[in-house]
C-alpha cells in the first residue's frame, strides 16, 4: 500500500507515519467493533456492496468432544444476503498470524453449524442491537433497507448458510506477512461456495489525527469467475416474489381457512388503489402495502406462511405519517384487541395467521376507514 499524506493550505505534502498497535484488543478489535465498515464491502462485491451486522462479538464455539465453549470467534457478521462472515483479528507481531490462524478459524467455521441454532443466532444478534439502543427489527432495516423480511426468515437463512458451507472467513490485520496472503490467494480461488479474504487495517498518526486505511487481498477476478460458477441451492436463494409464485407459495403452506385470509386481504390490497411492494425473501414469499400520501414506507407486510407483520416503526419522519400510524395503533388495539406495548413508535409487530386471519373482516374494515380519511 502506498504512504499516506496530508495536504496543507499551500500544497505542500506531509506524509503521515505508519504506526502499529500494540494491544489487539484495544486497538485493532475495539476499532473493528465500532466500524465493521473497515471490512471493505466494496472491495468485495463492487456492484452491491456489503454491508455488516454484528452478531456477537466473542462468539463462542463448542468443542465438538464435550459440548462445552472451548474456541471463541473474534468477530462474527453476516451481511444483507445472511452470509456467515468469521472475523479474526492478529497484531502483525503476533507469530500465530502465519499458519496457526488459519486452521484455528477453519476449526471454527467447521464446528460452528453444529452447535448454533437460528434462535441462539437470533438471540445474539438482538443483544448486540440493544447495545447499540436499537431493537433487532431496527439493525435488519439498516441492513436491507428495501427488505422487509421477518428476522425469524433471515436468521433460518443464516442457518442454512453455515450448514452449507457458504460463508465468508475474514482475516483483519494491520499488516499481513507475505505467506498468510499466498495461501489465502490460493484458497479462495479454489473454493467455490466459500470465501477467504484478508483486510490489511494501516494504521496512520500523526500530530494527534490518526487514520486507518483498510485494503482487501485474495479477491481476484480470478477468484470471482469461479464463485460465479458455484451452483446454488434454489430453495436457499433470494427471489423476486409476484402475484403468482406469493398465491401458490401461500396455497402449499396454509390450511384453506388461512389461505382464505390472505387471499381476501390481498385483494383488498389490490383494489384499494395502493402500492403493493414484492420482497424477495429467501423461504417465505411477501408483500407489503404502501399508501404513499401516509408514508412512503408500508403499513403491514404479510408472508405467504400466513404471518402479518405490523410496520409502526416506519411510520415516521412527517406529521402525517406519525398521525396515522397513532391511529392505526388505536384501531387495531381497539377492534382486535391486540396487545400493543407502549414503546410501538419503534417497532414491527408480528401475528400468525390463526391470530388475525379470524379477523380479516375487521382489519380490512380498519384500513378501508384509514383510507377514507386520507
Amino acid at each position: 500500500m502506498a504512504n499516506v499524506y496530508i495536504i496543507g493550505t499551500n500544497g505542500t505534502t506531509h506524509q503521515m507515519p505508519r504506526i502499529h498497535c500494540r494491544s489487539e484488543d484495544k486497538e485493532l478489535q475495539s476499532l473493528l467493533e465500532k466500524n465493521p465498515d473497515l471490512i471493505p464491502g466494496d472491495q468485495i462485491n463492487p456492484d452491491d456492496p456489503r454491508r455488516w451486522l454484528l452478531v456477537k462479538r466473542e462468539m463462542p464455539v463448542p468443542d465438538p468432544n464435550t459440548g462445552t465453549d472451548r474456541w471463541s470467534v473474534d468477530f462474527f457478521l453476516v451481511d444483507q444476503d445472511a452470509i456467515p462472515t468469521f472475523v479474526e483479528c492478529k497484531r502483525f507481531k503476533d507469530t500465530r498470524s502465519r499458519r496457526e490462524v488459519i486452521g484455528q478459524v477453519f476449526e471454527y467455521a467447521a464446528n460452528a453449524h453444529y452447535y448454533w441454532t437460528k434462535d441462539i443466532i437470533q438471540a445474539y444478534a438482538e443483544e448486540s442491537s440493544k447495545c447499540k439502543g436499537l431493537s433487532l427489527d431496527e439493525s435488519l432495516l439498516s441492513l436491507q433497507p428495501t427488505d422487509e423480511e421477518t428476522a425469524e426468515s433471515f436468521f433460518e437463512k443464516v442457518k442454512e448458510n453455515l450448514r452449507e458451507g457458504q460463508i465468508r472467513i475474514v482475516f483483519f490485520m494491520e499488516d499481513s506477512p507475505f505467506e498468510l496472503r499466498s495461501v489465502v490467494d490460493f484458497l479462495n480461488k479454489q473454493m467455490e461456495r466459500s470465501e477467504v479474504l484478508l483486510v490489511e487495517a494501516r494504521l496512520f498518526e500523526k500530530d494527534g489525527y490518526k487514520v486507518v486505511a483498510p485494503s482487501l487481498f485474495g479477491y481476484t477476478e480470478e477468484a470471482r469467475r469461479v464463485k460465479r460458477t458455484v451452483s446454488v441451492n434454489p430453495s436457499t436463494s433470494r427471489k423476486k416474489w409476484d402475484e403468482p409464485s406469493f398465491l401458490a407459495d401461500a396455497n402449499n403452506k396454509l390450511e384453506q381457512s388461512s389461505n382464505e385470509a390472505v387471499i381476501k386481504l390481498y385483494e383488498f390490497c389490490k383494489s384499494a388503489k395502493c402500492e403493493i411492494k414484492w420482497g424477495t425473501g429467501f423461504v417465505n414469499g411477501s408483500f407489503s402495502f404502501v399508501c404513499p400520501s401516509i408514508c412512503p414506507r408500508s403499513l403491514f407486510t404479510v408472508w405467504s406462511n400466513g404471518s402479518m407483520q405490523l410496520n409502526f416503526g416506519w411510520l415516521r419522519g412527517s406529521e402525517t405519517s406519525e398521525t396515522y400510524r397513532d391511529r392505526f395503533k388505536e384501531l387495531v388495539k381497539k377492534r382486535l384487541e391486540f396487545q400493543i406495548p407502549e414503546n410501538y413508535v419503534s417497532k414491527y409487530l408480528g401475528y400468525p395467521v390463526d391470530v388475525w386471519g379470524p379477523r380479516v373482516h375487521t382489519f380490512i374494515e380498519i384500513l378501508e376507514e384509514l383510507l377514507t380519511d386520507v
